[in-house]
């Protein structure tokens, strides 16, 4: 049973890897049985030189949390502390613009500065507010988890090579796409949902458009029953953020909300 368990397993992250992380084709490979004319010896081989670790829908410590989301992605590719994508840990989400102003920057920083240490920060490594929200995290020593929308090897923003190996190196780097995949623009919705379903809480400092990757992940968020907390700004600020709390988004003004919220500790 165990070496059955053993190459059903490389079965699946030989299609992930053949079908770049794509669920519907992994999936319909699935229901085809394409692995009756795959050799084993190419499916060892492909297994064999990915640079990174894997964890499948078909492993005991999968998560949870993300079996309850759209499509859960059927292998996750990652470097890194995979416990901390344990369903007991406190996890919370940060995500908004690519295009921020001086006060989503302070804004990021005072929430995530005000978070117990025992959390874990999770974003999408994108310009913007993403990248603010894991550099906050580094700093005020919370971990943090990228979910990457390009291959798991490859960086993107390219200048964000810093921040994506020191988060490699010390946290958790994830993605449903294998080996160096350049991102695509359809990568980066599927990316979010990831983000959304691992998290506890949405937290969102700034958004500027309701067409943005942000409402997207609000969206995703609304269709699980997680939590949205959104900072005011100003009426002179050109932002949607109250658009969003008069719709019955939760104005947050500080972490303590959160953790009153979640009921934690």
């Amino acid at each position: 049973m165990a070496k059955f368990c053993s190459e059903s397993r490389k079965l699946l992250i030989f299609l992930a890897v053949k079908y770049n992380g794509d669920f519907g084709k992994i999936l319909t490979a699935l229901q085809l049985k394409e692995d009756i004319d795959t050799p084993y010896e190419v499916v060892e081989e492909v297994y064999n030189n990915l640079k990174c670790k894997t964890l499948t829908f078909l492993d005991y410590d999968y998560p949870e949390k993300l079996k309850k989301i759209y499509r859960p992605p059927l292998v996750l590719f990652y470097y890194g502390d995979v416990t901390l994508l344990s369903d007991k840990q406190k996890t919370f989400a940060v995500v908004g613009s690519r295009h921020y102003n001086d006060y989503g920057k302070a804004v990021t920083e005072k929430i995530i500065s005000e978070m117990p240490k025992d959390t874990i920060l999770i974003s999408g490594m994108a310009k913007g507010i993403d990248t603010l929200a894991h550099e906050a995290a580094i700093k005020h020593k919370i971990r943090t988890i990228a979910v990457l929308g390009s291959g798991i090897d490859f960086c993107y923003p390219s200048e964000n090579k810093h921040l994506y190996e020191k988060i490699k190196k010390d946290y958790l780097l994830i993605s449903e796409y294998p080996n160096a995949l350049e991102p695509s623009p359809s990568y980066f919705p599927e990316r979010n949902r990831i983000v959304v379903g691992l998290s506890n809480a949405v937290v969102v400092p700034q958004i500027n458009s309701f067409q943005s990757g942000t409402m997207i992940s609000i969206n995703l968020a609304l269709s699980i029953d997680k939590p949205i907390f959104v900072v005011p700004t100003s009426i002179f600020d050109e932002t949607v953020n109250n658009d969003l709390i008069n719709e019955g988004a939760t104005p947050l003004k500080n972490a303590a909300q959160i953790l009153e919220n979640l009921k934690w500790k």
